[in-house]
């Protein structure tokens, strides 16, 4: 359990500090996706990762990233690592961020502000309205 109060927000995460981020299927890959290309703003490039079980996430969140045209591939494998006594399996995919990303970045982030814009101001009216 949590001892934080439903209050307390948990403070924002510090992206530009990330070296890997480490995928499961707990989140939808569309938010790792959003934590890489935060990562990358700050970094030329980070490491994504999974447990075997996370495979398929990790291979879809460098996909998608790589046909919008944020990254390219520097290298891929697998390793293992002991922790407490526990051997653990990754697969990890290195990947650079690519000339074009600043660009693809900025104007991600206008559509987005115009998208949660139309959103306030849409729900506004139907508040309005009832």
């Amino acid at each position: 359990m949590s001892s934080r109060t439903p209050q307390e927000k948990r403070p924002p995460t510090d992206f530009s500090k990330l070296d890997t981020v480490t995928l499961s299927f707990k989140r939808p890959a569309k938010w790792y996706m959003y934590v890489v290309k935060s990562t990358l703003k700050e970094k030329p490039s980070v490491e994504i990762r999974a447990r075997p079980s996370g495979a398929a996430q990790v291979v879809r969140v460098a996909e998608a990233l790589k046909r919008l045209g944020y990254i390219t591939y520097e290298k891929y494998y697998t390793t293992s690592v002991v922790q407490e006594d526990n051997l653990l399996r990754y697969i990890v995919v290195k990947v650079k961020k690519t000339d074009n990303f600043d660009k693809l970045f900025r104007k991600r982030r206008r559509k987005n502000q115009k998208i949660r814009s139309w959103r306030k101001k849409t729900s506004l009216n139907h508040k309005e309205a009832i």
